[in-house]
């Protein structure tokens, strides 16, 4: 997930995440994971305050993001 710079800190990240979250649940999703790396603070910061938590990378599927340091789920 990516927002432009030119737009970043007026809230649009938190909307376009919450907006695939509520998607998720409609379509029957129990839960989401992903990726990140630890160099983006404000993104990891945006996961967690939403409701993802830190978890393991052995214990999420293998998702070819070969920079990624930092594993969340959040269940629904």
């Amino acid at each position: 997930m990516a927002v432009s710079p030119a737009i970043r800190g007026q809230g649009v990240g938190r909307k376009l995440l919450e907006y695939a979250i509520a998607q998720a649940r409609a379509l029957g999703a129990t839960s989401l994971f992903l990726g990140s790396n630890s160099v983006l603070k404000n993104a990891v910061h945006l996961y967690e305050s939403v409701g993802f938590t830190h978890v393991p990378a052995e214990k999420l599927p293998d998702m070819h993001y070969a920079r990624a340091d930092v594993f969340m789920e959040m269940g629904l």
